[in-house]
């Protein structure tokens, strides 16, 4: 038997401590022509390539602008356009029928212009925290609502932060019988805020809300003025006379202004006016049987009618020592009015003070408005027989101006609400509206405010709040051309008397005058300017003077001035 043998196994090589060397095999080459044709197509394809990848590259930096161009023509030639100016004027709601204010059940209204209304709550408590309704309240109309007769969602009180909101909510009121609707007897015996403060009786109340606090804002009496004013009539003349008005605000010039304390004075004999603080964390809570509410925003249409408006007027004059006028025929005293340290200025005052001088045969006064006592406030306004007024709460003093006077109320560009008109209707004044504009010496219109006018113009402009804010920030520039246009019509139609041309005229009988009763007036279309050089009206101080004495200046027009627009 054979013997195996064991197979010879080599040794392994031996571990060297550098790497192999790496043996690169030879590239194949191309087996046939087809082959190596490809081979050179595909070497050739990517040798192309290189300069078009370069081309495009070229090309995208060229047409990049261009395109960002062509995205941003639009918006460019949007900002191009010349921004429509022209005002659509709000209607005016207000009537000249004598209105009142009704005290209803749940809510105190008039209807002098539109409809104001102002809520009636059956008792309220108020604290740091919120303001509780006590009682339930029927679903107010929609009418009701839109006139502010609703409850209001928050207050504005002054606690340990200005102004600080709370809200109110109906809940159980501390004390409070739902059954009776009126509060428990007291026993005397409850204490901290297990039982509330309660005021009887029907009361007014009062926050601050749109009362502007901080460093760089002060108060605002036209805001004041809706809740004063509308608390001074239903005391005097409207059964209210036994109500207190109590107001959470600090009686303070940070917070009330001079002008709201000087009113209050007026009447401090014969209305209660009492300043309440917040209680605190610890103490009762304030709470009012019966209250008429003075919280939120009115259109300016809380003075009912002319009866109030004379009553207001008369007492304030009084109380002032300023005397009792009507506008002077002719026009006499013209002033310019201007804020200081304020956006609601003049910016082309010289060129106003020159039309009005050139148009009226008056040199205007320039003086500052809403500075001093409340006296001195009033009085600017109460010795002028006409006034160009930038927009703003000073204006508020126009419901004591002379009967039968003039105001041209400017506003700025974009920026306009109809709160003035309102609040003056029952005044007897002539009211018109100047429309700012942007002064050529300006250079181009800015970016943001041509963007504004584009966008909303004039009559959207105040309902968004960034256009809103913007354009109330900036200065008037009052539109000189228009301004002579409106010299010249109230002047032509003698609304506005220069010499006593008007008052000769209808001495004469050749023009009438239009009244309440009368919309003819035969002197819209007289060339005054020519008829005073060509008879030399202005020169003559003595134009048949007994004829014009017998004249009875209260059956005028001018007498009626309210109908001049």
């Amino acid at each position: 038997m054979e013997r195996l043998e064991r197979p010879r196994v080599s040794s392994p090589l031996p571990r060297t401590s550098s790497p192999l060397p790496r043996i690169s095999s030879p590239r194949p080459r191309a087996s046939s022509p087809l082959d190596r044709s490809r081979s050179l197509r595909r070497e050739l394809i990517r040798s192309n390539t290189r300069p078009i990848k370069k081309l495009r590259s070229r090309r995208a930096l060229v047409l990049a602008p261009l395109f960002c161009l062509a995205a941003l023509y639009p918006a460019l030639w949007f900002l191009s356009l010349s921004p429509q100016l022209n005002h659509v004027k709000t209607t005016f709601t207000c009537t000249e029928e004598e209105s009142r204010y009704e005290v209803s059940e749940h809510y105190v209204c008039t209807d002098a212009c539109g409809k104001v209304c102002f809520p009636r709550v059956h008792g309220m408590c108020i604290s740091q925290t919120q303001a509780t309704i006590c009682d339930d309240r029927p679903y107010p109309s929609k009418d009701i609502l839109n006139a502010g007769g609703g409850l209001p969602d928050m207050l504005r009180l002054i606690t340990d932060v200005p102004r600080a909101r709370v809200r109110v909510r109906r809940g159980s009121c501390p004390g409070w019988d739902s059954r009776l609707h009126e509060p428990f007897p007291s026993s005397g015996k409850e204490s901290g805020r297990t039982q509330g403060h309660w005021i009887r009786g029907l009361q007014m109340v009062a926050d601050v809300k749109l009362m502007p606090d901080g460093p760089k804002v002060g108060p605002n009496p036209h805001h004041e003025a809706e809740k004063l004013i509308p608390a001074i009539l239903l005391s005097h003349l409207y059964g209210l006379d036994n109500s207190t008005l109590y107001w959470f605000a600090n009686k303070e010039p940070k917070t009330v202004s001079q002008w709201s304390l000087g009113l209050i004075e007026v009447f401090f004999k014969t209305m209660k006016v009492v300043f309440m603080g917040v209680p605190g964390p610890d103490e009762p809570q304030v709470c009012f049987e019966d209250a008429v509410l003075f919280s939120g925003l009115t259109n300016g249409g809380y003075m009912p009618g002319v009866e109030a408006n004379a009553w207001l007027r008369e007492k304030v004059l009084g109380f002032c020592k300023i005397p009792m006028m009507e506008a002077s025929r002719p026009v006499k005293d013209v002033v310019i009015l201007e804020r200081v340290n304020s956006s609601r200025s003049i910016a082309n005052v010289e060129e106003v003070k020159y039309i009005l001088q050139k148009e009226l045969i008056v040199v205007p006064e320039v003086v500052t408005s809403g500075v001093g006592d409340f006296c001195d406030q009033v009085k600017v306004i109460a010795t002028a027989d006409l006034a160009v007024t930038p927009h703003g709460s000073h204006n508020i003093n126009f419901l004591f101006a002379r009967q039968y006077s003039t105001v041209l109320e400017a506003f700025p560009l974009l920026y306009y609400i109809d709160w003035f008109g309102n609040y003056v209707h029952a005044a007897n004044i002539n009211h018109y509206e100047l429309y700012g504009t942007w002064l050529a010496e300006r250079g181009s219109m800015a970016l943001k405010m041509r963007l504004y006018a584009n966008l909303y113009g004039w009559k959207k402009c105040f309902y968004n709040r960034g256009c809103m804010n913007y354009a109330k920030s900036q200065d008037i520039a009052v539109n000189i051309v228009e301004l002579s246009k409106v010299l010249k019509r109230l002047t032509s139609s003698c609304c506005v008397a220069v010499d006593k041309t008007c008052l000769s005229k209808v001495a004469q009988g050749i023009g009438s005058w239009k009244n309440r009763d009368n919309s003819v007036n035969h002197f819209d279309h007289l060339d005054l300017p020519r008829l005073r050089k060509q008879h030399g009206w202005v020169a003559d101080e003595d134009i048949q003077e007994k004829e014009i004495k017998t004249v009875n200046i209260r059956t005028l027009d001018v007498s009626r001035a309210t109908n001049c627009n």
